[in-house]
């Protein structure tokens, strides 16, 4: 199916996923003792911190300032972490709710909004549809007799007919050229995620293999397959995924600062052909997706078509028609009847370490506003946000950009030439506060699908809106790529910087309860709000932003000499966190985390030089920053954070960025000895 948009975010990191409660403070069920962290305790994990563990402030700045509300804070149901942001994106799912539940529609968009959230809880009519339409993919995919015949399902198939593909195909921004916009195409999806799993298995991908053999047996079994015939299609899915995997870059690749140079391989029609081998590639994207003749196309691995083509063979049939199907049934489990659904929600909450399942309404808003974006963004925009805030926000973004010029100009480790190149980027560099002022380009008036007062269908909705989904994908490919319009709506739960675009985002629901409200004082304003605006403008200088230009196209600015300290200094952050450990024996990967960290640190010295022009308070200022990221989290998404997670743990986003500065240190009078001092020489903040 159609990918999303690939432009990437690199977000504050608030909504990372999932996990299972420690068994005990000290021993889990893997006898691991989880307490052992270096140079600081893991205190965010569920469990490690008890109304016994002892406190310092000038050894452990985050467990002092928090502990007694972590000891207080519960992981909501549903969640797999508890906490002021996890308090924030309950607000923004309460408010969904409220919204549709009570809503009264006014115009068509929100008439689809509406339309949609009600055949999302149309218990009745999605258990008489039951599991039929899914019968009849997977009845398609296993008549397929031939390689010939595979390649004359994908080419000639309707666009909706086929659920899953050996491709992922989307749209993003040039790399090459900031104001055009490319065809990306990509390696399949993988059932593990991640294609290190395949050489190595880990104990998060084993969980995942796990929870998803037990969602597919029971799926493939109701659908009329024995159980036995259900294990060898998914042994047959993970074999076929097996041969394929070497040629996918892994999720650690993925996050790696030279993974740009390495995706951004472009193609014309003509030489996407040139290079394509047995596998229809350009044929489908041509006949069934649409796509005209004159566009670029973004080969994002050609190595994995390389590898495609070889297994793409009457010998591979039997395996690539139950990796088609497993996927199929994958894809439509959460929109088929109660039972598939509920299998479905407790495969997800497993891999999650979520322990019990939200109500329905609650999850089919969240899940509307993920279907229909821009509709249901725009009035839950109209609902609850306000034009004082946007504004009261907009003049923080200015103030932290303006004192930004400071931070370039002083960077010793610059020439001149590379700081000039520096300043014209964050001099270009736009800002997206809270909602859009025109929502004229976001307007979804032709869309339409039939609700379930006029006898409509989920399944109609959904392939109604992934029709409409795709002709927007062609249209924009043919478009000058318009960076005035925005990548992502106000219900996205973050903060972000698109490079492609040089722009930050504050969205909307983000911007709510103690993250940010219109009474809190101005020391918590600044170092909630104001640290988050300046981690994202720093992201325009990271390790990967610091690859694009003004204009958000790749452009090396640098000289080579500026370009080799920039990346000595990277290279010591790393290496500062590899140092740090969880628990014993349990290793950070500092290599991707660098940009984030980069990010918060550079921030925070950002806010450091506003404030210090200011009567503020600063024990309340470091202590509000330090709630910030106040959190208890659950086993699983602690594992999964270490695994995959690109931002530093919460409790590293308190010590290991406050350490960096002497304003902090000197307030507190943190000596030598100390366990929250680091001694100038150590220190690791590249700005």
């Amino acid at each position: 199916m159609l990918a999303s948009t690939l432009s990437v975010f690199f977000i504050l990191g608030c909504t990372a996923p999932p996990a299972d409660p420690a068994a005990d403070a000290t021993e889990t069920a893997d006898n691991v003792d989880r307490t052992t962290g270096t140079p600081w305790l893991l205190s965010s994990l569920e469990g490690n911190v008890t109304a016994d563990t002892p406190t310092s402030l000038k050894d452990d700045f985050y467990l002092y300032n928090n502990k007694d509300d972590i000891l207080k804070t519960e992981i909501p149901a549903g969640q797999s972490y508890g906490g002021i942001l996890s308090d924030a994106a309950g607000m923004l799912y309460d408010d969904l709710k409220n919204m549709l539940v009570n809503g009264q529609p006014q115009s068509h968009d929100e008439k689809l909004v509406t339309d949609l959230y009600g055949l999302l809880m149309d218990w009745e009519g999605r258990d008489a549809a039951g599991v039929a339409p899914l019968e009849e993919m997977t009845n398609r995919i296993e008549g397929i007799s031939s390689i010939d015949a595979l390649s004359q399902y994908f080419v000639h198939s309707e666009f909706n007919d086929v659920m899953s593909d050996l491709i992922n195909v989307g749209l993003n921004a040039n790399y090459s050229d900031s104001s055009r916009n490319v065809i990306f195409i990509d390696a399949c999806f993988l059932l593990l995620e991640d294609s290190a799993e395949y050489s190595q298995l880990t104990d998060n991908g084993k969980l995942k293999k796990e929870a998803y053999t037990e969602l597919l047996e029971n799926m493939l079994v109701k659908i009329g397959y024995s159980r036995e015939e259900a294990v060898k299609k998914i042994e047959n899915c993970l074999t076929f995924e097996g041969r394929l995997s070497p040629a996918i870059y892994t999720k650690r690749e993925m996050q790696e600062p030279d993974i740009i140079a390495k995706i951004n391989n472009q193609y014309t029609r003509d030489e996407l052909k040139a290079s394509e081998g047995v596998f229809p590639l350009l044929e489908q994207l041509e006949e069934r997706y649409g796509i005209p003749e004159n566009v670029t196309y973004m080969v994002m691995g050609p190595q994995y078509f390389e590898k495609l083509n070889t297994v793409y063979t009457d010998e591979y049939l039997p395996e690539i028609k139950d990796y088609l199907i497993v996927h199929t049934v994958l894809d439509m489990a959460q929109y088929l009847d109660h039972e598939c659904y509920l299998w479905n929600s407790e495969c997800q909450n497993k891999i999650n370490g979520v322990s019990t399942m939200l109500e329905d309404d609650a999850t089919f808003a969240r899940l509307t506003g993920k279907m229909l974006p821009w509709p249901t963004a725009r009035l839950y925009s109209s609902t609850y946000l306000s034009e004082t805030d946007k504004q009261r926000i907009t003049t923080l973004v200015n103030e932290v950009i303006e004192e930004y010029h400071c931070i370039i100009e002083e960077a010793d480790f610059l020439s001149q030439a590379t700081k000039d190149k520096a300043i014209e980027k964050l001099d270009a560099m736009g800002a997206k506060i809270l909602y859009p002022d025109d929502w004229t380009p976001y307007s979804c008036s032709e869309l339409n699908f039939v609700g379930k007062e006029e006898g409509g269908t989920l399944l109609d909705a959904i392939n109604a809106i992934t029709e409409y989904e795709n002709r927007k994908m062609i249209e924009d490919s043919l478009a000058l790529n318009d960076r005035s319009e925005w990548l992502e709506t106000p219900l996205y739960f973050n903060c972000a910087y698109d490079r492609n675009s040089n722009t930050m985002y504050i969205f909307g629901c983000f911007a709510c309860g103690e993250i940010y409200n219109s009474e809190m004082s101005d020391e918590e304003l600044y170092a909630k709000m104001g640290m988050i605006i300046g981690h994202e403008i720093s992201h325009a200088f990271d390790a990967t932003g610091a690859q694009f230009d003004k204009t958000g196209t790749v452009a090396n600015w640098w000289t080579d000499e500026d370009r080799a300290a920039f990346e000595q200094k990277n290279a010591k952050l790393a290496a500062y966190f590899d140092n740090i450990h969880p628990w014993a024996g349990q290793d950070f990967k500092g290599s991707i985390m660098t940009g984030e960290a980069c990010a918060d640190m550079a921030g925070l010295k950002c806010i450091l030089r506003i404030i210090a022009k200011k009567n503020f308070n600063l024990d309340t200022f470091f202590r509000k920053y330090a709630a910030l990221w106040r959190t208890k989290i659950t086993l699983q998404r602690a594992t999964k954070q270490i695994a995959e997670d690109v931002h530093p743990m919460e409790y590293l986003r308190v010590n290991a960025v406050l350490q960096q500065y002497d304003e902090f240190l000197e307030f507190y009078g943190i000596k030598e000895g100390d366990g929250m001092y680091l001694a100038p020489e150590d220190r690791v903040n590249i700005w």
